[in-house]
């Protein structure tokens, strides 16, 4: 079954608002086995909203819209559903019980503009929203079933959740789904990562392989609608087997895991514990663990010691290294890899100093100069990285994620 996504509204357009709702719906789609083949995002406007309907129509077995029905002038999408059908807008009695129900449950009257989002085009399906004021629906429109929801993210992902995919469900053919296996990687470019999995759709058939770049991992997808029992799922574990041995020690995590989720299973199953000393990460190492659920079975500590005198009185780091070395420097973060595990009490301590930019580089220890201590029962270490990256945001994450692959394969 295929599908497609519409989303509406100006600010989506104008890039005032990031349109997440497209790929929100999409992951929900392909959960049940439905195929999306076209996103669409059209403005407030009677014309573009037509032409997107009447376009997508006869084209697809499922579309879904977001957006419009809201009420007030700009809210167009049940006006324009209904000229697209040729049908006119009537008072729906399902939909008048579902925006009285919201207001008599908070106690208020019914504001007249909110009546506007009772009237539905003729035919339609009503869908209460018991967690907002605009009732969903959906109507048949040459052969396509759409339904039309909400914009507001929560409003719609109930509705989505609680009445779209059941019904879907119902429409599809028996036996229909989706088997998905996703793939965490860091340490290779997305080039090097589709090189070395080059050929394995046609090793493969049936198998669909995908990529996700987001700075600084990449994530391969593995995918294929299943309609034949288990025979495409053995098929699946192959092509899986295959990428993760030629993709190495490089993966992170073959079952989709952030690396911050795999670090943090590596470190629950040898049941040690972490505390870590930031300078040039600023505290995003520890924002990463506090991310993970449970973390603080395992996650002790994050000291961002920023300035020297922070590095001395409160990590031990000995002045003369200071001054010697500087704080950018093997010397320095051993020393203080080592003061947050002794100062935690953590099995194992991660530090971070470098230079993130734009400014502070120098011939010797140029703008994305990292290094990262480790200090463990058995001693500390120290690793150096240089970032092709002049822009803070960007060095400061991928220090980080070093220093995370760091400590995953110290583990």
């Amino acid at each position: 079954m295929r599908a497609m996504v519409i989303t509406t509204g100006e600010e989506i357009l104008k890039g005032e608002v990031v349109d997440t709702h497209a790929a929100w719906i999409s992951e929900k789609f392909c959960e049940v086995g439905v195929e999306v083949v076209r996103h669409l995002s059209v403005g407030d406007n009677m014309t573009s909203l037509k032409e997107a309907f009447l376009r997508v129509a006869g084209r697809c077995e499922v579309a879904v819209v977001t957006g419009g029905l809201g009420p007030t002038e700009d809210d167009l999408t049940a006006r324009a559903v209904a000229e697209s059908a040729g049908v006119p807008l009537v008072e729906d009695p399902a939909a008048t019980a579902s925006v009285a129900a919201y207001f008599e449950g908070r106690q208020v009257a019914v504001p007249a503009s909110n009546l506007k989002q009772a009237r539905l085009p003729k035919g339609s399906t009503c869908i209460p929203n018991p967690v907002g004021t605009a009732p969903a629906f959906s109507l048949d429109i040459n052969g396509t079933r759409f339904w039309f929801l909400p914009g507001v993210p929560r409003e719609m992902r109930y509705l989505m959740t609680e009445a779209v995919l059941p019904a879907i469900v119902d429409l599809q053919p028996s036996g229909s789904r989706l088997v998905k296996t996703a793939i965490t990687t860091f340490g290779l470019p997305e080039s090097v990562v589709g090189e070395r999995l080059s050929g394995l759709e046609s090793l493969f058939q049936g198998i669909h392989v995908g990529y996700r770049a987001a700075l600084p991992v990449i994530e391969v997808k593995l995918w294929a609608f299943d309609q034949d029992g288990n025979s495409l799922q053995q098929l699946q574990q192959a092509a899986v087997a295959e990428a993760l041995n030629r993709l190495g020690d490089y993966v992170v995590s073959g079952k989709g895991l952030s690396m911050a989720e795999a670090v943090a299973e590596r470190l629950s199953e040898t049941k040690q514990t972490v505390a870590v000393a930031e300078s040039c990460t600023g505290g995003l190492i520890g924002s990463l663990f506090t991310d993970v659920s449970g973390s603080s079975d395992w996650f002790l500590l994050s000291a961002v010691t920023y300035a020297n005198s922070a590095k001395e009185n409160v990590l031990g780091v000995s002045g003369k290294t200071l001054e010697s070395h500087g704080a950018v420097s093997a010397e320095t973060v051993k020393e203080m890899a080592a003061g947050v595990k002794r100062v935690s009490g953590a099995d194992i301590g991660i530090a971070t100093s470098g230079i993130a930019g734009p400014t502070g580089g120098t011939d010797e220890k140029p703008v994305g100069t990292v290094w990262i201590g480790i200090a463990t029962d058995t001693g500390t270490e120290a690793m150096h990285f240089v970032s092709p990256f002049k822009e803070r945001h960007q060095n400061k994450r991928i220090f980080a994620f070093k220093a995370l692959d760091l400590l995953r394969r110290a583990i």
